[in-house]
């Protein structure tokens, strides 16, 4: 099997109903994810808040019916150590009942409020970002399961200002994410930023078997014929679209729901 078969064949070819998941997902439209980053220390005990959130918090939200819930460390790219969130809800109106079901479960809240109630902090603080599914991927996609952890690559990118960003969306909804998909890219989530910092910005998640994987995959993408022919388009250009990009490569704990 030639490389370009493998990459194929390979991650992004095993999206678990990722047909059926777009078909759905004009019916629902657009989901809402909270992209939640937890600040720790090397010198508190980081034990307590990955057995709060797999014991706790995942229990929780099965109880209560929303997810699923990403949960990732920080490999490189931003402060470490860290433990990222990635909430998943149908609408905004499913985040809201969803969070008046959270504070309504008397078993979690006594568990919440025994984790916060310690003398030594659990985490440093916290920051939450609230995303807008794109129209060309309006809901997650989970990647089959994996006898190896995944690499995950995190990425922001910021634009001059609301105009130049829905360009940048324009070029993902007809033309980006399907020259990913080709190029052996599995993509998890893209979202426009709604609530955050450093707006006007969108954000998505990508998954990878490794590293080797993704160099081979994106190398494959910059020298495709697609992305060349898009990338010199009126008002698709990076000076025009793009202001800044930042990224990060997470992996899964091992009781993330997205692995």
């Amino acid at each position: 099997m030639n490389r370009r078969n493998v990459l194929k064949t390979g991650l992004a070819a095993g999206l678990t109903g990722a047909t059926a998941l777009n078909t759905n997902a004009a019916a629902e439209g657009n989901h809402y994810y909270e992209l939640r980053t937890y600040q720790l220390r090397n010198d508190l005990t980081t034990k307590r808040i990955h057995d709060f959130f797999q014991n706790h918090f995942l229990p929780m939200a099965k109880r209560q019916d929303f997810g699923p819930v990403g949960c990732f460390t920080v490999a490189s790219g931003q402060y470490t150590p860290s433990l990222i969130l990635l909430l998943d809800y149908k609408s905004l109106g499913e985040m809201q009942a969803a969070h008046a079901r959270m504070e309504a479960d008397k078993e979690f809240m006594k568990a919440w409020q025994e984790f916060e109630a310690t003398a030594e902090m659990p985490y440093v603080r916290y920051e939450s970002q609230l995303l807008k599914a794109f129209d060309g991927h309006q809901k997650l996609e989970i990647p089959a399961p994996n006898k190896t952890p995944r690499l995950f690559e995190l990425r922001t990118y910021e634009s001059r200002n609301h105009f130049s960003l829905k360009n940048k969306l324009a070029m993902f909804n007809q033309e980006e994410i399907k020259i990913f998909r080709d190029c052996g890219f599995a993509p998890i989530f893209f979202g426009e930023g709604v609530i955050g910092t450093r707006q006007p910005a969108l954000t998505y998640l990508v998954a990878f078997d490794d590293m080797a994987a993704r160099e081979a995959a994106w190398a494959k993408f910059v020298n495709s014929e697609a992305f060349k022919k898009i990338r010199v388009m009126p008002g698709w250009t990076d000076p025009e679209a793009v202001s800044n990009i930042y990224g990060s490569f997470l992996r899964p704990t091992a009781y993330s729901q997205i692995k």
